[in-house]
């Protein structure tokens, strides 16, 4: 448990450590707006650092042991070269993209200690970290999606309706097809079977009445499973009735967990 408070601590502080980085080129190259956008990101991993801290006092009646940046597991957090980008093509959305990004490794990490840990306390412990992780991920989804329809211009000629079903029988087709490719992977082939349950009740159910309209969705699979996360979280917020909104949220934190888990299984 000491190791593991440890681990979560060096990750949290290292990604502090990056954004701000990221926050000071930007200020340098005079893009303050950029700027802080990272400042903000900064100060939310100071909250994940001051929480994981309680929890270790709350554990152990201590602080995390301070571990080295080495001690952090490698490529979890990744800034993808986006201070090597010219400022010009860099906007709040794309770098709340890599925070995005970030968090979902994260969370698969975390996902991955909560399957193999020694102990079931370890794995409880871990499971907690991915579940904040998670949550992590959800918020800074709404924030980017935010920055993207800031400057967004829709075009009626491309607009289509939403079968969220359809969709998710679509997501899980193409996952028994990965599943296939993959030598009958049972990741893939959980995760089609719950894509497959989410399109049947979607289908029995649906979570809004008239059906949306807007721009076609993605169709390759880890776009796809994007778009149904980033379109369950918006609703999540929008939709008339509480008892559909706390559905819709519900959706967005099976998807969110889908497309992370996902792309570390396209990693492997």
């Amino acid at each position: 448990m000491d190791e593991l408070l440890a681990v979560a601590m060096a990750m949290e502080k290292e990604t502090a450590e990056r954004y701000a980085g990221l926050a000071e080129h930007m200020r340098t190259v005079g893009h303050q707006d950029l700027a802080e956008v990272f400042d903000r990101l900064v100060r939310e991993e100071n909250g994940h650092i001051d929480l994981v801290a309680n929890w270790s006092r709350q554990i152990q009646d201590r602080a995390p042991e301070v571990r080295p940046p080495e001690a952090v597991p490698r490529g979890v957090f990744d800034d993808e070269g986006i201070h090597l980008v010219s400022p010009e093509l860099v906007d709040a959305y794309r770098s709340l993209a890599v925070a995005v990004r970030n968090e979902e490794r994260a969370f698969a990490f975390w996902s991955y200690v909560a399957a193999y840990g020694a102990t079931a306390e370890i794995r409880k412990a871990a499971e907690r970290m991915a579940s904040e992780e998670l949550e992590h991920a959800k918020t800074l989804r709404r924030e980017r999606r935010k920055a993207f329809f800031k400057n967004r211009h829709l075009r009626p000629s491309v607009q289509e309706t939403y079968d969220l079903s359809a969709l998710e029988m679509e997501v899980c087709t193409r996952l028994e097809e990965y599943a296939e490719m993959s030598g009958n992977k049972k990741e893939y082939r959980d995760l089609a079977h719950e894509a497959r349950t989410l399109s049947l009740n979607l289908a029995s159910d649906a979570l809004q009445e008239p059906a949306p309209v807007g721009p076609a969705p993605p169709r390759s699979l880890e776009a796809l499973c994007e778009w149904l996360a980033d379109y369950y979280i918006d609703a999540g917020e929008h939709l008339l009735s509480q008892a559909a909104r706390d559905r819709a949220q519900a959706l967005a934190t099976i998807a969110v967990k889908r497309l992370a888990l996902i792309r570390n299984l396209g990693r492997t």
